[in-house]
C-alpha cells in the first residue's frame, strides 16, 4: 500500500469512527458496480483526460483505479461517498465533479460532508507566485508573526509539493504549472483528510531566511493582523484624467451585466474622450456566457469575429442534435484529422466563425478595449480566448496564467449513478482552435502577461482605505499600470 493509499484509507476510517451509526445503504457489489460506472464513464466522454496524460504526465484513470480497493474497506455511506468524489476529483476538472444531488442518498452524504468541512476554519492567506506558496495576508500564530513574502515549505513534515500531490483525489480545485511540471493550489491544506484533523503542522520560512513549524487548530479562524475589509463589487467607473471607463464584472451573471449596461447609459453622455475600456474579471469563477458577449456588445463599434472549432472525444456524448440544441444549424461531424491531435481520436463536433454584432444601444467604443483576467474559470475563461483568438482586433487580455483548461466549449453533461443515484457531470468538449502544441489547449495564455509584484500585497496591506478605490488601484495595481502603459 502507498502512502497515499494509506492516508486515504485512514480518513475513509475517521468517517467510518464519526459515522458508525449509520450502515451501509448499499452491498457491496452495488459500490463497486456504482464505482466502476463513474471512472468508465469519465474515461468515455471526458476530452482532456488523454491530453493531461501526455501534458501533464498525469494519468487520471490509473489514478481513479488505484481508489477503488479502498470499497473493501468503508463502512459508512459517508465513507464510500469521499471514495466517489475522491474519483471524481481525480480528472483535475472542475467541471468534472458533483452536481445538484436528487436522491436522498446523496442529498444526505452530501450534507454530512460539507457539515464537517465548513467546520474547518483554519486559512492562510498565500498565493501561489514562481513555485512558492507566498503568504500575502500576514498572520499571527504562537506569537509568531508570518509576514507578507514569506513562505510555506511543509506541511505535517512534508514539503508542499509532495504533499499535495499525494492528495490529488481529496483536494478539489488543483491547477498545473506546466513551466515547473507540478500541481499547485493555495488551498493545498484543506482537504478530505484534513477536515476530520484537530491541528495541522506548517513550517514556514520567513523573509529573513529563519524557519519556523507552528501546530495551528483546524476548527479555529487564523488570527490575522488588522487590515482595512472591503467587498468587491460589479461596478462602473468613469475616470476621465485618465481617459478610462473601468467596469468591475465579478461574476459572469446576467443580472450583473443589466446593472452595468444601465449604468452605461447614464454615461454615455460622457464618454468623449476616454480611449480605453477595461473590464476587470479578475477571479470571476464563470456562469453564463452571455453575460460577457452582452457586455462586449453594447461597447464595440463594429462586429467581432472569431475563429471557433470544438472537438469531443470519439463522439461519445455530443450527438448532433445536442449541438443544435444550442443554435447551430448545419452541423457535420467529422474526425479530426490534425496530426497533433490524431492519435486522440477525436472528432470536431463545431467548426464555424461566431461574430458579435453590436448591440442597437452600443457605445461604438472605437478604442481598445482591455480584459483583466486572473483566478478566472469556465465563461470567463472563454471571454479570455476569445480576447486572444485575433491580435488585430481592439480586445486585448492582459493578465496571468491559470493553470487550468479553459477555452470555449459546451455544458458539461449530467449523469447518474445505478444505485447510489449519485449525480454528476463532465465537461464533453474541447476547444481546438489555432492549436499548434499540445499547451495550447490550455487556452489561458494572455496577450499582455503580468508579473507578480509582491510589493503590490505590502501596500494593499498598509492602505489604510479601500483597495479597490480608483486611487490605490492607480497607483499600486500593477494590471491597472500594465494598461496606462500599453
Amino acid at each position: 500500500m502507498t502512502i497515499r493509499q494509506h492516508l486515504l484509507l485512514l480518513t475513509l476510517l475517521s468517517c467510518s469512527t464519526l459515522f458508525a451509526q449509520q450502515r451501509l445503504s448499499l452491498t457491496r457489489e452495488q459500490m463497486f458496480a456504482d464505482f466502476d460506472t463513474l471512472v468508465y464513464t469519465i474515461k468515455r466522454v471526458s476530452p482532456h483526460l488523454p491530453i493531461k496524460k501526455d501534458l501533464w504526465r498525469y494519468d487520471a484513470i490509473r489514478e481513479m483505479k488505484k481508489v477503488r480497493k479502498n470499497i473493501d474497506t468503508v463502512s459508512s455511506d459517508l465513507s464510500y461517498f469521499i471514495v466517489l468524489q475522491t474519483a471524481l476529483s481525480l480528472a483535475q476538472d472542475m467541471h468534472t465533479s458533483l452536481h445538484n444531488q436528487e436522491s436522498e442518498w446523496a442529498q444526505t452524504q452530501y450534507s454530512a460532508y460539507r457539515k464537517i468541512r465548513n467546520g474547518f476554519k483554519l486559512s492562510i492567506g498565500n498565493k501561489y507566485i514562481n513555485g512558492q506558496y507566498t503568504i500575502i495576508d500576514p498572520f499571527v500564530v504562537q506569537s509568531d508573526t508570518i509576514e507578507i513574502g514569506a513562505v510555506v515549505t511543509h506541511i505535517n513534515g512534508e514539503k508542499v509539493d509532495k504533499y499535495l500531490k499525494k492528495h490529488l483525489g481529496s483536494t478539489y480545485g488543483i491547477t498545473y504549472d506546466l513551466a515547473r511540471r507540478k500541481f499547485y493550489y493555495p488551498g493545498f491544506f484543506r482537504n478530505s483528510e484534513t477536515i476530520f484533523k484537530e491541528k495541522i503542522n506548517f513550517t514556514f520560512q520567513h523573509t529573513d531566511g529563519r524557519s519556523a513549524t507552528h501546530e495551528m487548530p483546524t476548527h479555529e479562524f487564523t488570527k490575522y493582523l488588522p487590515s482595512s475589509r472591503y467587498k468587491d463589487t460589479t461596478r462602473v467607473e468613469l475616470w476621465p484624467e485618465e481617459r478610462l471607463l473601468y467596469i468591475r464584472l465579478t461574476d459572469m451573471e446576467p443580472d450583473y451585466t443589466a446593472f452595468i449596461l444601465t449604468q452605461l447609459s447614464a454615461l454615455k453622455s460622457q464618454m468623449e474622450g476616454v480611449n480605453k475600456i477595461i473590464i476587470d474579471i479578475r477571479d470571476n469563477p464563470g456562469g453564463q456566457d452571455n453575460a460577457w458577449t452582452d457586455l462586449l456588445a453594447a461597447l464595440i463599434d463594429r462586429p467581432l469575429s472569431w475563429p471557433l472549432v470544438i472537438d469531443d472525444y470519439q463522439n461519445s456524448a455530443m450527438t448532433k442534435e445536442k449541438i443544435e440544441s444550442h443554435g447551430y444549424s448545419n452541423i457535420t461531424i467529422t474526425p479530426d484529422n490534425n496530426p497533433l491531435l490524431r492519435k486522440y481520436h477525436f472528432n470536431t463536433i463545431l467548426n464555424t466563425t461566431e461574430t458579435l454584432e453590436p448591440s442597437p444601444n452600443s457605445l461604438h467604443f472605437k478604442g481598445k478595449i482591455f480584459l483583466l483576467a486572473e483566478g478566472h474559470y469556465s465563461s470567463a475563461g472563454s471571454a479570455v480566448s476569445v480576447a486572444c483568438s485575433n491580435p488585430d482586433d481592439n480586445l486585448v487580455a492582459v493578465g496571468r496564467k491559470t493553470g487550468y483548461f479553459l477555452g470555449i466549449g459546451f455544458s458539461p453533461l449530467v449523469f447518474t449513478l445505478p444505485h447510489s443515484k449519485l449525480r454528476y457531470r463532465i465537461a464533453p468538449s474541447i476547444e481546438v482552435t489555432n492549436v499548434a502544441k499540445l499547451s495550447d489547449l490550455m487556452h489561458d495564455r494572455m496577450e499582455i502577461e503580468v508579473p507578480e509584484d509582491l510589493d503590490y500585497y505590502q501596500k494593499k496591506f498598509e492602505y489604510k482605505g479601500q483597495p479597490t478605490e480608483k486611487a490605490f488601484m492607480l497607483k499600486h495595481d500593477p494590471f491597472i499600470k500594465a494598461v496606462l502603459a500599453h
